[in-house]
């Protein structure tokens, strides 16, 4: 994610939104406080609130941060009708920095959220029974960017490179774990504006956000993606709770459905809905970097070889092998969950396959 400001602040925006990891370190036992959670005042027979005069159910979407081509499809669920069309009126609610994103589903002030696969852990681990029910990004857009001019062409070859990264994110203790970052200087991270002074830099970044910075700074960069080497968790997943699941399940059912095919209705169209997010956004998004990220975003949404029927699915085994990453790293403890704690594909395979009984 990026947070698209004056090139000379877009940096600073990055790191802290990159603190989110951090954050959910420190929690404590904050989520777990509020498990339990709180229901809405104005409930039908599935929990949801419902408009008084009887019409759709009304359903708060929460963002992980402010709003961009990776919300591109929960936004077009909204702007094309889709939601409305499934009785569901959507509200889409803005993130940003540490976005208190377990927090406000555990306690039922949201109805769904977005996170990334990682984030799912990480929530769980600290025991907010978060669970992903659709995943919009395949492939994780985390790359490192260097100079396009420096002769490097993998992650293999950072030795004698000053890296602008946030210290203790899960991707980069696993580049560490590899041995990717010996002789590599670990800074913290300052902004595209350094990184283009610095030709033996390089920096962390989103593949559709940080290259189009730099490029607009005349200072071309070649993105080297971490989910090459296998550290690939599931980006921009559609997430709600374990009790939603449980007593909501029409309502779950439904709102996957919206947010599948408003995201199948973006990527081949996103051009109304960009305008939607441009309004939203309120934080220096400009027309330019939603065209480029909207192209960019395509081919982690649906890579080579996956079908737009298909779009949306998780497996157990992309799950597991994330799940075994953290343990490998010491970020989560396997006594506190299981895998099949932190995502369900049911809803989404019945999106996919209409009929199929739930």
């Amino acid at each position: 994610m990026q947070h698209f400001v004056s090139p000379d602040r877009s940096g600073q925006a990055d790191g802290i939104r990159r603190n989110r990891r951090e954050w959910l370190v420190g929690m404590g036992g904050m989520v777990a406080s509020v498990v339990a959670g709180c229901r809405p005042s104005t409930e039908g027979s599935d929990g949801a609130a419902r408009d008084p005069g009887g019409g759709a159910q009304k359903v708060t979407l929460m963002l992980n941060w402010f709003p961009e081509v990776e919300h591109g499809g929960f936004f077009a669920a909204k702007v094309e009708g889709i939601a409305a069309q499934l009785g569901l009126q959507l509200a889409i609610r803005s993130g940003g920095p540490a976005a208190p994103v377990a927090q406000e589903l555990v306690t039922g002030r949201v109805d769904f959220a977005v996170a990334n696969a990682d984030d799912v852990l990480l929530y769980q681990q600290q025991g907010a029974p978060v669970v992903a029910v659709l995943a919009a990004m395949q492939q994780s857009p985390r790359c490192i960017l260097v100079h396009r001019d420096s002769g490097i062409t993998s992650l293999e070859q950072l030795r004698g490179l000053t890296l602008q990264a946030g210290a203790g994110r899960p991707y980069l203790l696993f580049l560490q774990a590899r041995g990717l970052l010996d002789g590599v200087q670990v800074v913290p991270y300052s902004g595209v504006p350094r990184f283009c002074a610095d030709k033996k830099s390089a920096m962390q970044g989103y593949l559709f956000s940080e290259p189009f910075l730099a490029e607009q700074l005349g200072c071309p960069a070649h993105a080297l993606l971490v989910a090459d080497l296998g550290f690939n968790p599931y980006a921009s997943c559609l997430v709600t709770t374990r009790r939603a699941i449980a007593e909501r399940a029409d309502l779950v059912a439904r709102m996957v459905q919206a947010c599948r095919d408003g995201w199948l209705r973006y990527l081949e169209s996103p051009q109304e809905t960009n305008l939607e997010i441009l309004r939203a956004n309120q934080h220096g998004m400009t027309q330019e970097a939603l065209e480029y990220g909207s192209r960019a975003i395509q081919p982690l949404c649906l890579p080579t070889g996956m079908r737009r029927e298909e779009f949306g699915q998780m497996t157990r085994s992309r799950w597991q092998q994330l799940f075994d990453q953290f343990l490998e790293l010491g970020l989560i403890d396997a006594q506190r969950f299981r895998v099949d704690d932190v995502y369900t594909s049911r809803f989404i395979d019945a999106a996919v396959a209409p009929g199929v009984p739930q």
